[in-house]
């Protein structure tokens, strides 16, 4: 599981321009040994990422940052570069810097988990810090979709969460009886959520355009109405009220 989404973040990193480094971070007193990230590119924060077992998170705020900010200040000219170029640590890297936890703990500890996170996040010292969590249950999509998708997952997370059929069938599925889909929508949402650098398109419009869209939803004799009731005064607009009113009630 390390592995995959050790990959699938690497990737993101990557596709979204960053130079990226890595390093193996170990720590014995909670049987630690795991991947630990640093990205960075002109004009923007320092993002960490590193992938930890939940049992740890209690412990992040108090011990285990202060080691990754120290380890990262010292030791990040010889860490093993994964893409672009060297990451050097700024006089802005402790101001500037996002640490990102992963974790997947068991279906049983989730809410524990989530209110552990909460607390985690709210922390203000040393990073700021977003705690991604992956249902244990969500991971064989996740997997399956990022093998599929690799080579451009980033604008496949962009085209997934921007289709509205999708947004519909997540919004309308019930807590208890999730799709593949939806799981992976969620996933793709809690990645928008918690990667600060991600960011969704938005395609430009201008006023044609809603006048163009509006026109061809409507017949020609409702272009016509539309067009007599731009017209109207203020008591015209009563009458013509009245009349529809009328109208209806005749009907």
């Amino acid at each position: 599981m390390d592995n995959l989404f050790d990959k699938m973040m690497e990737s993101i990193f990557i596709e979204s321009g960053f130079s990226l480094a890595k390093t193996v971070y170990i720590e014995e007193i909670y049987g630690i040994s795991t991947s630990l990230y640093i990205s960075h590119k002109p004009n923007s924060d320092y993002f960490i990422y590193i992938n930890l077992p939940e049992k740890v998170l209690p412990y992040i705020s108090n011990d285990i940052q202060i080691k990754l900010s120290s380890l990262l200040k010292n030791e990040v000219s010889s860490m093993e570069l994964v893409n672009g170029e060297s990451v050097t640590i700024s006089s802005s890297f402790q101001k500037n810097s996002t640490l990102i936890i992963l974790t997947s703990p068991d279906e049983t500890l989730l809410k524990e988990v989530e209110k552990q996170a909460i607390l985690v996040e709210e922390d203000p010292y040393f990073f700021k810090k977003q705690i991604l969590i992956v249902p244990p249950q969500d991971i064989e999509v996740i997997s399956s979709r990022f093998g599929e998708h690799r080579e451009k997952y980033t604008a496949y997370l962009q085209n997934l969460i921007s289709d509205p059929q999708t947004f519909n069938e997540f919004m309308s599925s019930s807590l208890h009886s999730p799709t593949s889909k939806t799981r992976e929508y969620s996933f793709a949402a809690k990645l928008y959520e918690k990667l600060p650098f991600l960011a969704l398109s938005v395609e430009k419009s201008t006023p044609e355009d809603l006048q163009k869209n509006i026109d061809n939803a409507l017949s020609e004799s409702q272009i016509e109405e539309c067009k007599a009731l731009l017209k109207l005064d203020v008591d015209n607009l009563s009458d013509w009220f009245a009349e529809i009113v009328k109208e209806n009630n005749d009907a």
